[in-house]
């Protein structure tokens, strides 16, 4: 009863610490923990702490506009053996949004090939990540409209503030300049380390 008792504790306390953390990280977007959880976790003695450190490295890096350390820390996790197809899954889904991102050369031919060489095996986050890098490329790098943010929600922060951004681009690149600017004050007060911040900081004083 006592092994049983303090089985049962450790299950909650372990589940209350990744809520925790997961809330922390994803929801309120604070910094300071995503830097402690990955400086924790990158050398544990667990495995799957150590993966999901350097993984959560890559998320870190994408939101920040570090494109070019996304995809070199994304690549190298990706090329070891027996990686859990959840990290593969994700991993190549922030590897192609980087370097559509960081690439304005890249050319659809291109991209079309990337998309093809996918294997991400969640059919949701597959489909997800293959319209979603069309529409970066249109947007960013094509400079034409593309309306899949526009009906877009996300229960974390960062991409809520990614679909406000991109959907403030599409606006400006139809010309509606008022709802451009309505979405971009959305972005006010927001910390300016996170790519689209900055991005939409810019749109905002090319559209004045």
């Amino acid at each position: 009863m006592i092994v049983a008792g303090l089985a049962l504790a450790i299950y909650v306390i372990n589940k209350w610490y990744l809520s925790t953390v997961a809330k922390l990280l994803h929801v309120d977007l604070d910094f300071t923990s995503w830097e402690q959880y990955i400086e924790t976790n990158k050398e544990a003695k667990r495995a799957v702490l150590r993966l999901d450190a350097a993984t959560s490295e890559v998320s870190l890096a994408y939101m920040t506009g570090d494109f070019e350390t996304a995809i070199r820390k994304a690549k190298e996790i990706l090329s070891r053996d027996g990686l859990q197809v959840q990290y593969r899954n994700v991993l190549q889904s922030y590897l192609i949004r980087s370097v559509v991102l960081s690439k304005p050369e890249l050319s659809r031919e291109d991209l079309d090939a990337m998309i093809g060489e996918l294997t991400i095996t969640d059919p949701t986050l597959a489909d997800k990540t293959q319209k979603m890098s069309v529409a970066l490329y249109d947007l960013t790098i094509a400079h034409e409209s593309n309306d899949y943010f526009e009906t877009l929600t996300n229960e974390y922060k960062y991409p809520q503030l990614e679909i406000i951004y991109y959907k403030a681009l599409n606006a400006a690149i139809k010309g509606d300049t008022n709802r451009a600017h309505e979405l971009l004050s959305q972005l006010d007060g927001e910390d300016e380390r996170l790519y689209v911040v900055r991005m939409g900081k810019e749109l905002l004083e090319r559209t004045v």
